[in-house]
């Protein structure tokens, strides 16, 4: 495993690539870098902010969380193809880039987050026309294993904690039943999905979880030694 300021070192040289980026492809387009070591102030630099709300020290998102506990650099170089939302709620087609080390472990992320609402309105526009004027048929982009169901969804925080929470929160009320009601089986299957989403990775999150799940912080650690 690379020395952590050799790492750090190699994500800095893409620094002035965000700068380059977003000027080129204009205030419509995010540029975010990642660092994939330093998950609670990952963003190292950002162009066009103002579209996910985030300033640099903003943690990874829900989204690239996985992807680290995934190993999902180890598949391809590159994904696309899920959705997010900017601060003001239009929709944005992004894709994340990996940035490797030597050996092959994942130094950080270079993210695209691209506002197409007006690209939205033109394909509406579009479709009402192609109708109206009785042509047919359909078209669709082609799929390899870089792209991921358009169903996935990224989800921006400019800290840690609301990070944090808002994963745990989001996995518990999918449940059947409240925390106060459930069994050791049913918070176990909680903490595997947590588990799997990368929680565990971020400082302080035993403690979130403990809170929410209505249990001692000994407790969660004694689920986790089970997983």
């Amino acid at each position: 495993m690379p020395h952590e300021s050799d790492s750090r070192s190699k994500i800095e040289q893409y620094i002035p690539l965000v700068k380059f980026l977003g000027v080129f492809l204009g205030e419509k387009c995010e540029v975010v870098l990642h660092d994939a070591v330093e998950k609670e102030k990952s963003v190292l630099a950002i162009e066009n902010g103002h579209i996910s709300g985030r300033a640099v020290g903003a943690p990874l998102t829900d989204l690239a969380l996985q992807f680290v506990m995934t190993e999902k650099y180890k598949e391809t170089d590159w994904v696309m193809g899920y959705r997010a939302q900017s601060s003001s709620g239009s929709p944005l087609h992004s894709a994340t880039y990996f940035i490797r080390e030597d050996d092959g472990s994942l130094a950080g992320m270079l993210c695209l987050n691209l506002e197409v609402s007006d690209i939205v309105q033109a394909r509406e526009l579009l479709s009402r026309f192609i109708q109206s004027a009785g042509f047919g048929g359909s078209f669709s982009l082609p799929s390899d294993e870089s792209r991921i169901s358009s169903a996935t969804v990224e989800t921006f925080t400019d800290n840690i904690e609301e990070l944090t929470e808002g994963i745990i929160r989001n996995v518990v009320q999918q449940a059947a039943v409240s925390p106060e009601r459930m069994t050791t089986a049913e918070k176990m299957e909680i903490m595997r999905t947590l588990h799997d989403r990368g929680v565990f990775l971020l400082k302080g999150s035993v403690a979130l979880v403990a809170e929410v799940l209505v249990a001692s912080e000994a407790t969660i650690y004694r689920y986790l030694n089970k997983l």
